[in-house]
């Protein structure tokens, strides 16, 4: 059983259950492949251990220079004092002073005061710099090498580090006077220096240890970080999260639909084209849920809100773990889509019943002509060509090719409903219309003339009558039938999505021509009237024109 881990994303907590979503998304995305080396665990553990071997030598070489930086003042610090020391004493002052007794015996005295300070070398000059005392007996009586033998001789000490007979020393040059204030010559402490190398190799001896037990912990630390990333990425690799986000991405961004996340009122996920609808194309997520804009229950079916003077669908679904997914959908553009569906599917109708007007002509045609009644057969065809001449006619003053061929095809349909159908011989439009009156006087024509149709079949001297035309106040579209009319309890709502008469899955219709009539400023109303003696179910469509023309 996997162990999740908790998220909390506003006030709600999220359990994600690791192995389960591993799985399920390698099943969703092609995940690229990771080499065992460049995995998230691998990469931690070379890395710390590349950083502590790099940045090891160096730190050990800026210690060792430490600390050789500080041996070398000591040293100096000491010699400086130790050298006061030796110039003043007495015997030193008058074995320079002439005393040959004290003379005789200053280079053991020297060599015991040495011993005494821990010192590498006690040396005493004259004048002219030529050592009175030495450690190496042979070197008594020759000249001291290296360094300066000018100050002293002005009364001044001066500290130095120089090569010397015994090696590489730090040694001050203290001048060594009698009571009358005469320089009689040096007296010089001196330190071998330790090499550099040698301290360097002391400091790693020393600090080896630490820094192998500070190398273990860093590893170890560096495997439960790995270990602990692992699971935070729900056991991906971080090439194999960004492949996955970039291929959700291309998904989202790609959909027409506005596409959000949320959860605990807040938006976590926000496609390019939700930004566009809502108008929030530069803020960063999390957003607060847009205040005005309803958050559907997820199932429940879509539901339609305002945003920006824009008319949307939301629709919502759940997506676990307290998030749910809602899509945004352009209210015009489904309206649009839902328009062509529905011309489309009555084109279709009235093919269908062209093709079934004609093929019962051609069978007709054919039994005439099999019986030898040719007469009849032209007397058949001249009728219906006169009666395709007389439509044509009829239609041919609404000077639009789609419109015209919409009524065509309505009358063929009637025909085959039994009905009879009219073009009033006052219909006629001008030769140009504003955007969007074409193609509302096909949607409404379409729509209305087909209701019109199937409310009057059935009924005996069913007859359905058509105007469209113009007149002062702008363009009208007028369908009556002889059908009962509407049922009083539909009457306040038949404009309304899914209300019909005609039982479920109906009432699409008329509430598309009315949505498109409200954008248009148009008007859609029905009544009952009387005319030529029976009663009409009258529908009547009201455009305003900007100018009317005859």
């Amino acid at each position: 059983m996997g162990v999740g881990r908790a998220y909390t994303g506003g006030t709600v907590a999220l359990r994600l259950p690791l192995p389960s979503r591993v799985p399920s998304l390698a099943r969703e995305v092609a995940l690229p492949h990771t080499p065992r080396l460049l995995r998230v665990g691998p990469r931690l553990f070379l890395t710390t251990l590349g950083a502590f071997l790099v940045l090891g030598l160096p730190v050990a070489g800026l210690v060792s220079q430490g600390v050789y930086d500080g041996i070398h003042r000591s040293f100096a610090e000491r010699s400086l004092r130790e050298s006061r020391l030796v110039a003043a004493l007495p015997p030193v002052v008058a074995a320079l002073s002439g005393n040959a007794a004290e003379r005789a015996n200053l280079n053991a005295l020297m060599n015991r005061y040495r011993d005494q300070l821990g010192a590498d070398y006690v040396v005493v000059t004259d004048r002219d710099a030529r050592r009175l005392t030495h450690p190496n007996p042979a070197q008594v009586g020759q000249r001291m090498q290296g360094g300066d033998f000018t100050a002293f001789l002005r009364g001044r000490s001066v500290t130095e580090t120089v090569q010397g007979t015994l090696g590489r020393s730090v040694r001050s040059k203290v001048p060594i006077v009698d009571g009358a204030g005469r320089v009689l010559g040096l007296a010089s402490v001196g330190f071998l220096l330790p090499r550099l190398r040698d301290v360097f190799l002391d400091v790693l001896r020393a600090g080896l240890p630490w820094y192998l037990l500070a190398l273990g912990l860093a590893l170890a630390l560096a495997l439960g970080v790995a270990r602990r990333v692992k699971t935070e990425m729900l056991g991906l690799e971080p090439e194999q999260i960004a492949g996955g986000l970039r291929q959700y991405r291309a998904v989202l961004n790609t959909l027409e639909e506005g596409v959000l996340v949320a959860r605990a009122g807040q938006v976590f996920v926000m496609n390019p084209q939700a930004r566009a609808l809502l108008g929030t194309p530069d803020a960063a997520l999390p957003l607060p849920w847009p205040p005005g804009l309803p958050l559907p229950v997820p199932g429940a079916g879509p539901v339609t809100a305002e945003v920006a003077g824009r008319p949307v669908l939301l629709a919502a679904q759940e997506a676990g773990e307290g998030a749910v997914v809602v899509t945004l959908r352009d209210l015009a553009r489904v309206r649009a889509l839902a328009d062509e569906l529905t011309q489309s599917q009555r084109y279709a109708d009235l093919l269908r019943a062209q093709t079934h007007e004609f093929t019962n002509r051609l069978h007709t045609l054919a039994g005439l002509l099999h019986l030898g009644e040719t007469r009849e057969a032209l007397a058949l065809i001249h009728a219906q060509s006169a009666r395709h001449e007389a439509h044509l006619q009829a239609v041919g003053a609404l000077r639009h090719v789609r419109l015209s061929a919409l009524l065509l095809g309505k009358f063929d349909r009637a025909a085959e409903l039994g009905v009879t159908l009219t073009l009033d011989p006052l219909s006629a439009l001008p030769g140009t219309l504003p955007p969007g009156v074409l193609d509302l006087l096909e949607l409404a024509a379409g729509n209305l003339i087909e209701n019109a149709l199937e409310a009057a079949s059935g009924a005996p001297d069913a007859e359905v009558r058509v105007l469209i035309a113009t007149d002062p106040e702008g363009l009208i579209l007028e369908v009556r039938d002889t059908g009962p009319g509407v049922p009083p309890a539909l009457a306040g709502t038949l404009t309304a999505r899914g209300v019909s008469s005609k039982g479920t899955g109906r009432g699409v219709g008329l509430a598309l021509v009315s949505d498109r009539a409200q954008a248009l400023g148009a008007a859609l109303a029905h009544d009952r009237v009387s005319a030529d003696g029976q009663e009409w179910t009258r529908f009547t469509l009201d455009v305003p024109l900007p100018e009317a023309e005859e």
